[in-house]
């Protein structure tokens, strides 16, 4: 399977600048222009572009949410102001399906847009997310769960404190992670010989341009069985932040098996980490 082959110099330095510039909230790195660039070293800076581009939108996103935590502060988890600060982070991204406001017993207070009012009432303490913030108080942001109101997204939870310093609820934004990251990977890929795909660090997948392996779970999926080195790949992206395989699999559209080449880097928020993946074939 030729797995991990040696790095030349260049990608070992470039990989560790990027290691060092792209998890959690810190600045994506700034790239050179990369028009002389060949190679696996223009996957790596293209890479670093595709990272800063998805942390960003990470990020806008995160604080788009917080910001609502600080109003909410001002005017209450419910009424018309609340839903007001709902509705502008609802407006923050396409990818944002409901924002919620839980009191602190996780009984949904308010929610957005209309067709999320049936939430209302419903107490989502037993969920892992909202037991978590409602225990610590502390920003966090989820793995891809189940909905309450069905489907699968990623969610952003912030506590909510009143202006005397009182710990009144949380706000809660659940997103589609492969809207919020697929416009960046699709624009990056354009006019390149490039895919992108973005995982969690247990290997999860977020976004792929084969929408039949989204969601999919890299271990338990029959899809990957016969593909070794799939396994092998993924064991390795889920425990570094930062690497370098090749690995057999089919094309893009479900082709001929080729084999393919990957580097990849993280982006995250709150401790939770996603695999920025750039790919080749060979």
């Amino acid at each position: 399977m030729n797995l991990f082959r040696v790095v030349p110099p260049l990608l070992i330095v470039i990989m560790l600048l990027l290691a060092a510039g792209c998890v959690q909230e810190q600045a994506a790195p700034v790239v050179n222009e990369t028009t002389a660039a060949t190679g696996q070293e223009a996957m790596v800076l293209v890479l670093s572009e595709v990272t800063g581009g998805m942390q960003d939108a990470l990020s806008g996103l995160d604080r788009s949410t917080s910001d609502a935590a600080i109003a909410l502060g001002m005017t209450g988890l419910s009424g018309p102001e609340a839903d007001a600060v709902l509705g502008r982070v609802a407006a923050a991204h396409p990818a944002v399906l409901t924002v919620i406001t839980l009191d602190p017993d996780g009984t949904v207070v308010s929610a957005v847009p209309d067709d999320a009012k049936v939430l209302s009432g419903e107490n989502l303490g037993d969920q892992p997310a909202v037991r978590q913030i409602l225990a610590t108080q502390k920003p966090l942001m989820s793995g891809l769960i189940p909905l309450a109101q069905g489907g699968y997204a990623t969610v952003i939870e912030y506590p909510v404190y009143s202006g005397n310093g009182n710990f009144t609820g949380v706000i809660s934004t659940a997103f589609l992670p492969w809207k919020l990251v697929g416009p960046v990977a699709e624009n990056a890929a354009g006019g390149t010989p490039y895919t992108f795909m973005v995982a969690q660090a247990g290997g999860r997948v977020l976004y792929d341009p084969d929408p039949e392996e989204i969601g999919k779970e890299t271990f338990n999926e029959t899809l990957y069985a016969d593909f070794p080195g799939i396994l092998e790949f993924a064991r390795q992206y889920s425990g570094n932040l930062t690497g370098y395989a090749t690995y057999s699999f089919y094309r893009t559209g479900f082709g001929k098996v080729v084999e393919k080449e990957a580097f990849w880097n993280t982006i995250g928020m709150h401790g939770t980490e996603w695999r920025v993946i750039v790919i080749s074939v060979v």
